[in-house]
């Protein structure tokens, strides 16, 4: 399909959204966060990640999906030592969220999906997806390409150390959204190891809120000197493949 098979609520009149919604099933938003990303990557990275995302899954379904206009805040507050980071609370962020789910099932829409581009994201968007289901009868789900391509990311990454505007996330920022990059300042990694055991977001098995100071020097977690686009477009491939797969599955 081409860039004129999505379908984007944000560039629709209410009678062009009207026609939009008798043929779609599935709503698409995608939600990011505007935080540091170290020396060499914008703070809208994970935002302008989950759009691409998004956008590409909205492609691939055409008529069936509506992508929705983006989130641009998250939960970021482990990140608020650096600056341009802006977060919200987590009781803001999951009210807003759950709000955008209510309206688009007052619609008709009956199946949402969240392309999630923050790993911060992740638990209350999950709290996000039960609620839809137990208080409005609403299937939505939440995807973020770490978790639909762990083992994909987990083979690009140079050591066990990764996560945050690392090989991986500044890979897939060059494949997908090089606008975010600034590639003359990309640095070698500055990561503390001597956090508590079993703790480490690397090898997590214990919750502990760390922040990112306490973590990285420079609020980069991993070797962003190792990345390269041709491994931002195979973690991409996965990601993409599984998440069309699941849209598909879903909207049935």
């Amino acid at each position: 399909m081409t860039e004129a098979a999505v379908v984007r609520l944000s560039e629709l009149t209410t009678e062009d959204a009207a026609a939009a919604w008798r043929a779609a099933r599935l709503a698409i938003v995608p939600v990011g966060a505007t935080e540091q990303h170290g020396p060499h990557l914008s703070v809208a990275t994970d935002l302008r990640i989950a759009e691409e995302l998004a956008r590409r899954l909205a492609d691939a379904l055409g008529p069936a999906a509506v992508l929705c206009p983006s989130l641009p805040y998250g939960l970021s507050e482990h990140h608020e030592r650096f600056p341009g980071t802006v977060t919200l609370t987590p009781a803001t962020f999951v009210a807003l969220t759950f709000d955008v789910v209510a309206s688009l099932a007052a619609a008709g829409f009956e199946r949402i999906v969240f392309m999630n581009g923050h790993g911060g994201n992740l638990d209350a968007l999950r709290l996000v997806v039960r609620r839809a289901r137990s208080e409005l009868g609403v299937r939505a789900a939440a995807m973020m390409w770490i978790q639909l391509a762990r083992e994909a990311c987990a083979a690009e990454a140079a050591g066990p150390v990764w996560g945050h505007a690392c090989e991986v996330e500044t890979s897939i920022a060059m494949a997908i959204a090089p606008d975010v990059v600034r590639a003359d300042r990309i640095r070698p990694p500055v990561v503390r190891t001597d956090v508590e055991p079993l703790s480490a977001p690397w090898t997590a098995r214990v919750d502990v809120a760390h922040r990112y100071d306490e973590l990285a020097a420079d609020g980069v977690l991993g070797d962003p000197t190792r990345a390269t686009t041709a491994a931002g477009e195979r973690i991409v491939a996965t990601v993409l493949d599984r998440a069309v797969a699941f849209a598909r599955a879903f909207v049935v």
